[in-house]
């Protein structure tokens, strides 16, 4: 489905001369820089020679056949043979039964020829989903749009689309299901933190991670969770993540839960399931998770063989450090020990040799020089 919108700039001479009055109308707001494109529209039904300023039109991605919760893109291409002066910005209108919603930063912009003409066009997208089967009529979208006249005058205003008419429908491989993921890629992801052989008091905890594409987290299922007579449940807040990836939406949810054993038995929790409506192939596929069977001990556990290990481990590395302390205080005082009895000695020896060298002098018959 594309709706196009047309507005229209006046720029023949011969019409400023047929129509005096709207020339001179015209000629009191030519100095402006400014000038209000509802003027324009304005004078576009009092000519028929006239040059096309703005093009908008919209297109729904897909047209038909699409399910509730399916993302429907709205294409909304704005295009001018002059150039744009500023941002656009598109108000979206709230929509019962129908979830609107703009991820996109920044215009995809392009050029293209149209008529020996060079256009600049601007695409935006706006994501829509169904929350229920049906037809719903989407009011006309506000466009503000500012572009740039031959005379480098600026011309801005806000343009209005036409309605727009979205059908959703459920197929039959959906009916009596109470939630779906639309997309075409879904994973299902669980861990599980704790032994399911397990004894009084002890916790374990589940944690599922749903990974969808082209679909938002908010409507993504959320975990069942199961009360059962031997465990105490503790639900924690689901964790929502929501990211684009060049044009592409993913969606994460993970939820957690844990329980503590409160009685011993047996008990199994139900794993999860979701139900996956294939965007690609228009097919159900069924995701499940596998069921938690968890035994818990009436007794209290040993202590655990990886903590026993650790402390005959550190223990035992303790006594070889105290060992080998006392071995080498004890080499080291007898080394130094000897050390000073060879050190006392050759004090003496060097003693010895001074005095003989730092004796009397020479008797004076050898030393004839030498005055008393």
């Amino acid at each position: 489905m594309i709706l196009v919108s047309k507005i229209f700039w006046p720029a023949s001479p011969k019409f400023e001369q047929k129509f005096h009055c709207g020339s001179l109308w015209l000629n009191r707001f030519s100095k402006s820089a400014v000038l209000p494109l509802a003027i324009l529209l304005s004078l576009s039904s009092f000519t028929a020679a006239n040059d096309q300023l703005v093009e908008i039109t919209t297109r729904l991605i897909p047209a038909e056949g699409a399910v509730p919760g399916q993302r429907i893109k709205l294409e909304v291409a704005v295009a001018t043979p002059r150039w744009f002066t500023a941002g656009t910005r598109i108000k979206l209108p709230e929509v019962p039964d129908l979830l609107l919603l703009q991820n996109q930063d920044f215009a995809a912009n392009s050029t293209e020829r149209r008529g020996g003409e060079s256009w600049t066009v601007q695409r935006w997208f706006i994501d829509l989903f169904a929350t229920k089967p049906g037809t719903v009529v989407i009011p006309p979208l506000k466009v503000s749009v500012s572009v740039s006249k031959a005379t480098n005058e600026t011309v801005a205003s806000t343009l209005e689309t036409r309605a727009l008419t979205v059908t959703t429908s459920i197929p039959p491989a959906l009916e009596g299901l109470e939630h779906w993921v639309a997309s075409p890629s879904v994973t299902l992801v669980h861990t599980i933190d704790g032994s399911l052989d397990t004894y009084l008091g002890a916790a374990i905890s589940r944690r599922l991670t749903i990974k969808a594409s082209d679909v938002m987290a908010m409507l993504l299922p959320r975990a069942t969770h199961h009360n059962e007579p031997l465990l105490q449940m503790y639900p924690e807040p689901p964790v929502l993540r929501n990211r684009s990836n060049r044009g592409t939406l993913l969606a994460t949810r993970s939820d957690k839960t844990s329980w503590i054993a409160s009685a011993p038995g047996t008990v199994e929790i139900p794993g999860a399931v979701v139900n996956w409506w294939n965007t690609e192939t228009q097919t159900l596929q069924i995701l499940r998770s596998d069921p938690l069977k968890i035994s818990i001990s009436g007794e209290l556990p040993p202590e655990p063989a990886s903590k026993t290990e650790t402390v005959k481990a550190v223990l035992s590395a303790a006594a070889i450090l105290f060992a080998g302390f006392f071995a080498w205080r004890l080499i080291t005082s007898e080394w130094f020990g000897a050390l000073g009895k060879r050190q006392g000695l050759l004090r003496q020896k060097w003693q010895r040799l001074r005095a003989v060298f730092k004796g009397s002098p020479l008797p004076n018959k050898l030393n004839p020089w030498r005055t008393r």
